[in-house]
């Protein structure tokens, strides 16, 4: 009786909120106690022409919008409730036209800043729309508001890199319009600073650059950090925002599971993280783990187990909370919300991840976590997507997958599960991909900006019968062990002027280096093997980043490391990378450290034959 009287309160209140006059709200406007600092708004966008997936009964219309605001008054202020549009935020999630919401801290401090995330679905969220928003305080009054209209902004913070030790920090940030910016300043709310050096502070057209900050103070695991970056352009100066949990981030080379003895075999090949449970007095955990140097996605579940977010939180081999694998086919955004929110209040010394396959669903769930993951794969595997045939579709579906995943978590990183070695019979020809096959996912995956990466999966026995897939694994956690740092530290760019129209260039950037993936197109798709047709004198046409002067090119291969011609004029550089059978990994350098690649490729290799004790 006691909580229908209350419901029944805090409707007839809101309806009172609702009929405000509008002298009321232009007071409120003008007198917050909570100040609107920003509002960044992001369209809910992913590939549909490229990829086909079976309609969904509910489409998302909607998009992001992130509300940072601030207690600009002199005592602690409660929020209740949100109003957008005279509607309740409440009866919007209700009434479907929320995935979720969820407010950082419901107390605010004077002069704490937070954000209110808000997963709209309803085409009130499209560009255009009016965003008439207002906070419901504690004494059930309007507390804070803006009058604007959503539209997102071409500039974007894309990812922001909490380096080990968490006080150094990177942040990328991105310029899809086409006219320059100028970035001003970089603050990190609440921060101190000891000082900020920027790769260049002239952000033209469709380019990116990148800030070093060193904080006063190492951050908290889990807590809330707000990046204020202040621009400026022909039309003046004005603020982006963006915000993640601080966790200091790292480049897994991952797989499902394995079992004790093929502990060494799989170490052996690269892999250092597993997905694996249990207690912290189990022999993995009291031994194993650090014996063996395995990380472990711990699947803590929806919704989580308590004792063991208690028992393994501060456990050093723990990754990540590991909550739901594919929720996306029979969980909805609020259990998962509900879940990682439970997560979260046990245990912050840990990421939140989430394993997501169906693209037109990433913006309803990527943002929950702290790290998002997708496993779309591409050859005689179960998948979301329509295919040609049975046994397989175009192996640069999961490129598109990638890509749309990474704009839904940004600026967050994003894990991927890339094909490996399982017994699928969708191609009872051959049940697993082939080398190539293997090879070609893996690359599209890495240069769409994959911040880890994971087999699915690493089968022994199955290896057996076919060596040469742990042959090909093997051989590309050479690469991937030598670079997993550098690719943790560099964001996608768009800098190709010319290359073959059969061939796919993908380029990341980072402060010193630029990594170039290639993938052939030219191939045929096979209910055996898929068969390409090599391409030959590969010659591109590249426009760099204007901090990077290069002084060497590489290709890093699972064979070794090979130097490459490259030559320079005024519209940038030509690069001549030879033949593509199937695909390559090039680096260029602004310090010449690729001469070092040699001795890191020995150094990969020689852990083949380690033996862990």
């Amino acid at each position: 009786m006691k909580k229908s009287l209350i419901f029944v309160f805090i409707f007839l209140f809101g309806r009172l909120v609702l009929s405000q006059s509008e002298a009321q709200i232009q007071a409120l406007l003008r007198h917050p106690k909570l100040k609107i600092e920003g509002v960044q708004y992001r369209r809910a966008v992913w590939e549909t022409q490229q990829v086909r997936e079976e309609p969904y009964a509910w489409p998302n219309n909607g998009g992001y919008v992130f509300v940072y605001f601030t207690n600009v008054s002199e005592k602690s202020q409660r929020i209740r409730n949100w109003v957008m549009n005279r509607e309740e935020g409440s009866r919007m999630r209700l009434g479907h036209k929320l995935a979720w919401d969820r407010l950082h801290q419901s107390r605010i401090e004077p002069g704490q800043t937070s954000v209110l995330e808000i997963c709209g679905l309803s085409k009130d969220f499209q560009p255009g729309k009016p965003f008439e928003f207002a906070f419901i305080g504690g004494d059930w009054r309007p507390s804070g508001g803006i009058r604007t209209t959503l539209q997102e902004d071409l500039v974007q913070i894309s990812f922001i890199h909490i380096k080990p030790g968490m006080k150094d920090v990177e942040v990328f940030v991105r310029n899809a319009g086409t006219q320059p910016i100028v970035c001003r300043d970089l603050r990190f709310v609440g921060k101190k600073v000891a000082g900020v050096h920027w790769a260049a502070v002239d952000l033209p057209a469709s380019g990116i650059t990148i800030a070093r900050a060193e904080l006063s103070e190492p951050l908290t695991p889990g807590e809330l950090l707000i990046a204020k970056l202040r621009l400026a352009d022909a039309d003046g100066e004005r603020i982006v925002f963006a915000h993640r949990r601080a966790h200091e981030d790292f480049f897994p080379i991952g797989t499902w599971g394995a079992r004790r003895e093929d502990f060494q075999y799989i170490r052996r090949h690269h892999v250092d993280t597993i997905v694996k449970g249990g207690r912290s007095d189990d022999d993995f955990y009291a031994k194993e783990a650090e014996q063996f140097g395995f990380r472990t996605m711990v699947h803590s579940g929806v919704y989580p187990d308590v004792d063991l977010l208690r028992d393994l939180g501060d456990h050093p081999a723990v990754a990540a909370w590991m909550v739901q694998d594919e929720p996306d086919w029979n969980r909805t955004p609020q259990q998962i919300f509900t879940a990682v929110d439970m997560t979260h209040q046990y245990n912050s010394s840990k990421p939140t991840m989430i394993t997501l396959c169906r693209n037109g669903k990433f913006f309803e769930f990527a943002f929950l976590p702290d790290i998002a993951c997708q496993d779309h794969y591409s050859v005689t595997a179960p998948t979301s997507s329509i295919w040609p045939h049975r046994y397989g579709a175009r192996l640069e579906e999961t490129a598109y997958y990638t890509r749309d995943l990474k704009r839904a978590a940004e600026p967050k990183p994003i894990w991927v599960w890339s094909q490996g070695l399982a017994n699928w019979d969708e191609r009872p020809k051959r049940p697993v991909p082939t080398p190539d096959e293997l090879a070609a996912q893996l690359l599209f995956n890495l240069g769409r900006g994959a911040k880890g990466l994971l087999w699915f999966t690493f089968n022994v026995k199955l290896g057996e019968r076919y060596p040469e897939m742990h042959a090909a694994m093997q051989g590309w956690g050479r690469v991937l062990e030598m670079i997993r740092g550098d690719l943790l530290a560099a964001e996608p760019v768009s800098c190709v002027r010319q290359a073959p129209p059969k061939l796919d260039v993908a380029v990341l950037a980072g402060w010193d280096k630029m990594f170039i993936f290639l993938v052939n197109l030219d191939y045929q798709i096979d209910d055996e093997a898929y068969p390409w047709t090599p391409l030959q004198d590969v010659r591109l046409k590249l426009s760099m980043p204007e901090w990077i002067a290069p002084k060497k090119a590489v290709e890093l291969s699972p064979d070794g490391v090979i130097e490459l011609p490259m030559q320079f004029d005024d519209d940038g550089m030509t690069l001549d990378v030879g033949d593509v059978s199937v695909g390559k990994i090039v680096v260029i350098d602004r310090y010449k450290v690729a001469d070092d690649y040699q001795k890191l490729f020995e150094k990969s290799r020689a852990m083949e034959d380690a033996v862990f004790e």
